[in-house]
């Protein structure tokens, strides 16, 4: 055998991986032979050479495993079979040579997405000696990934459809949720074609395999479109916690200052406001936001000319664009492993934001009236305008993408389902409880409550000025990891690999960022954004492709039923619905 850019088989060794002694051959710039493990540190790992790094193929298994006649093909050959046929004898090599570790397969191709990706854990060393994780841990990751930005918007979806409907779409969006990312995680154990080891499987293979390249195809777009949903939604947050943070921070440089710019003419009640513009129930209004934009882009009403701060710190004009030029060369790293050590920044912003909820709750008290319709604390318990929660919430209970990636690492799979129910069950406590403790406690007109709830605090209130601190170092964390994810499905898609070269990846970012830009400048209704994106998305990876591969599936197995059939047909009306309703209801 040859490097790891690729590996010989000769004449006389049909299948070297198959050899309980592997014959030993040094690669081409020395190091230990081939079948002699070597132990390695994780500091070691990045300074290992790799000659063959530029011609290094990225990895989607689709091929043999080496146990019939595909295993004499050339490795040379330029044919997507046999690539991918290649890349799998690949993998079985470094899962010989390190059974079970992390060592070896962090220098797999890029486009085989690392379970430390959406791992909790910030550091390898905190892991077990082969490097699994348990449930726990798997628990919190699964939690931790689904916990997104969603959360300050459930308050805002929650008053769109009543208290006691909105809690019942909650708790039934959380159920269908479950049911079609336990589909996910099952269908690679369930196909029947022989080429794909479930054990690698990710579910667009699993598409391709039952639906062809157009199932392929399908499932990678709408899981890019939910990554760019994201982008767009954290960079409207970003430049909406920049702004506030930047106005306190000048704000408290200015001589006896006492008032806070933003919280001029505002009626206070218990330290919350109600906001001027709140996203409301319509189809964007794009003339309107365009006037705005550009109205708040020229310095407002009052067209002056001299520099002030007002002018060049604009939350719809100038920030998004600053924020654009100072986040930009985070966007264009190869590879996002040290912005993974931040994970747990995440738990503990939700935390925070728990906790900062709960301590409102306290300071207002329950605001609740069920029986008087013109006070100011009367409560609707059901309202038409519930597809924006639904809409919402497909998007906020979506893992379906990762939950693959996240349980390969599991240590224990047999309770893959149990750590996955945990999980959701985790995850729609915590939307409940946010969407229900500051529903109970606001204390003006309900409809004040913006979709991003910390806009109904002013910039001088202490704690909701600290949560966007902390959320904006957070996000920016992130935000690089979105950008890989995107790069990575998108560039493998079109090209075959995860690095089509620097020139390509900047223009893709440069083409992300104007259009996240360009959201937080004309259009930066959060909430919005997450049900079209989550609604439109949803539908497809959600609704209709688990359950299609579940009929599918069960079908080959003869195990189909008319009542299952028609229960996941079922399963793809409601993503149909949901989608029609952003728009007519």
């Amino acid at each position: 055998m040859s490097s790891y850019g690729a590996i010989g088989v000769d004449d006389n060794d049909t299948d070297p991986l198959l050899d309980d002694e592997p014959p030993r051959r040094l690669p081409p710039a020395g190091g230990v032979p081939i079948g002699r493990r070597r132990a390695i540190s994780a500091s070691q790992i990045g300074s290992i050479p790799s000659q063959s790094a530029a011609t290094r193929q990225p990895y989607l298994f689709t091929g043999g495993l080496g146990l019939r006649d595909e295993s004499l093909l050339s490795l040379h050959s330029e044919d997507d079979l046999h690539r991918e046929h290649n890349n799998a004898l690949r993998y079985r090599l470094y899962n010989r040579l390190d059974p079970g570790g992390e060592h070896l397969l962090q220098t797999m191709p890029d486009h085989v997405l690392p379970p430390n990706l959406f791992s909790i854990l910030p550091f390898e060393e905190l892991k077990d000696v082969s490097g699994k994780q348990g449930s726990i841990v798997t628990i919190f990751s699964i939690w931790n990934t689904m916990m997104g930005t969603s959360l300050l918007a459930m308050p805002w979806a929650l008053q769109q459809a009543g208290l006691v409907l909105g809690i019942i779409i909650m708790l039934s969006m959380a159920a269908i949720c479950f049911y079609t990312a336990y589909i996910v995680i099952e269908s690679p154990k369930r196909l029947q074609d022989l080429s794909v080891d479930p054990l690698l499987a990710e579910f667009s293979d699993v598409c391709k395999s039952l639906f062809g390249r157009i199932g392929e195809y399908c499932a990678v777009v709408f899981s890019v479109c939910v990554l760019i949903g994201g982008v767009i939604v954290y960079w409207v947050l970003m430049s909406n916690f920049l702004y506030y943070t930047g106005a306190v921070v000048y704000e408290s440089m200015q001589p006896n200052s006492t008032t806070i710019p933003v919280m001029e003419n505002k009626t206070f009640t218990c330290d919350v406001y109600c906001p001027e513009q709140t996203s409301q129930w319509t189809i964007p209004q794009w003339e309107k936001q365009l006037y705005d934009a550009v109205s708040e882009m020229e310095g407002g009403e009052t067209g002056d000319d001299s520099w002030s701060f007002d002018k060049f710190w604009t939350l719809r004009g100038t920030v998004p664009i600053y924020l654009a030029f100072a986040l930009f060369p985070l966007m264009n790293f190869k590879s996002p492993t040290f912005f993974t050590k931040f994970n747990v920044l995440g738990t503990i912003s939700v935390m925070y934001l728990l906790m900062f909820v709960f301590s409102k709750l306290l300071e207002c008290g329950v605001n609740m009236d069920f029986s008087n319709p013109k006070s100011i604390h009367y409560v609707q318990l059901a309202n038409m305008h519930f597809p924006a929660l639904s809409g919402t919430l497909t998007l906020s209970y979506f893992i379906h993408n990762a939950v693959l990636t996240i349980l390969r690492n599991q240590k224990h799979p047999e309770n893959n389902a149990r750590d996955l129910s945990i999980g959701y069950c985790l995850v729609a406590f915590c939307y409940v409880f946010i969407g229900f403790t500051f529903f109970a406690a606001f204390p003006v007109q309900r409809s004040c409550i913006s979709d991003n709830f910390l806009n109904n605090f002013g910039a001088g209130d202490v704690l909701s000025s600290t949560a966007r601190l902390f959320l904006l170092f957070q996000m920016i964390t992130v935000l690089p990891l979105l950008m890989f994810l995107v790069r990575s499905q998108l560039f493998y898609a079109i090209f075959g690999q995860t690095w089509p070269g620097a020139i390509r990846v900047i223009i893709l970012n440069v083409l992300l960022i104007a259009v996240a830009v360009g959201f937080a400048t004309f259009y930066p209704n959060v909430g919005s954004i997450l049900r079209y994106v989550g609604s439109i998305s949803g539908l497809v990876y959600v609704f209709a492709l688990p359950a299609m591969v579940y009929i599918k599936q069960s079908e080959a197995a003869g195990t189909l039923t008319p009542m299952k059939k028609y229960a996941h047909y079922g399963i793809i009306v409601i993503g149909v619905a949901n989608l029609i309703a952003q728009f007519v209801i």
